[in-house]
C-alpha cells in the first residue's frame, strides 16, 4: 500500500520521541547515581547525546541485520557474531594500539568505539582527580592511560555519520529487495 521509502521514514521519524526518551531516562538516573562531573553545567547535556547517538546508531545497525535476513531466526542467532567483534576491538576490553592491523576494521566500523571514547572523553577532560599512591596523593590523568586516536568532535561526529549512514544502508537494502517483489 505504501511505498518502501514512506513505510521506512514514517517508521524512522515515528519512533524518534521514544529513541530520544529511552537514553534520556536511562541516563539520567546513571549519571548522578555514579557521580559523574557535575562541576561542568555542559557534562551531563553531553552525556545525553551521546547516549542517544549510541542507542539510535545501534538501532541502525539491527536494521541492517533485519533487512538482510529474512529469517527472524537467523538473524537473532547472527546478531552477537557480527555485533561482539566491534565490541572487542572499542577499546574498552584491548588497548586500541594493540590491534592487529588486520583487524583495524572492526576498530573503525565500531558504534561502541566511539561511543566510549566520547564518553570517556566527556567525563574526564578538564577534570583534576588526585589518586593515592604509596607516597601520598598523585595528580592521576585516565586520558594519559587511554590514548584516544580522536577527539570529542570526532568521536560524536563518527556516531553521528554511523546513525545517518547505517539508516541509509538499511532503507536501501529494504528498496533492493522490494524490487523483487513488484
Amino acid at each position: 500500500m505504501y511505498s518502501v521509502s514512506a513505510y521506512f521514514w514514517a517508521k524512522i521519524f515515528s519512533e524518534l520521541p521514544s529513541s530520544f526518551l529511552t537514553p534520556v531516562v536511562f541516563g539520567s538516573i546513571n549519571y548522578f547515581l555514579i557521580g559523574f562531573n557535575t562541576m561542568f553545567w555542559y557534562k551531563f547535556p553531553l552525556f545525553l547525546g551521546i547516549l542517544f547517538l549510541i542507542y539510535n546508531a545501534s538501532g541502525g545497525y539491527a536494521l541492517i541485520i533485519g533487512t538482510l535476513f529474512s529469517d527472524k531466526q537467523l538473524a537473532v542467532t547472527l546478531t552477537p557474531v557480527l555485533i561482539i567483534p566491534f565490541m572487542l576491538f572499542a577499546g574498552f576490553f584491548v588497548n586500541q594500539d594493540q590491534i592487529p592491523n588486520y583487524l583495524i576494521e572492526f576498530q573503525y566500523l565500531s558504534i561502541f568505539k566511539y561511543g566510549y571514547q566520547a564518553l570517556m572523553l566527556n567525563e574526564y577532560y578538564d577534570l583534576d582527580l588526585a589518586c593515592m599512591h604509596l607516597s601520598g596523593f598523585e595528580k592521576c590523568d585516565p586520558l594519559n592511560a587511554f590514548a584516544s586516536p580522536q577527539n570529542l568532535p570526532e568521536s560524536v561526529g563518527a556516531m553521528a555519520a554511523m546513525y545517518v549512514g547505517c539508516n541509509l544502508v538499511a532503507w536501501a537494502i529494504m528498496h533492493k529487495l522490494s524490487k523483487k517483489y513488484e
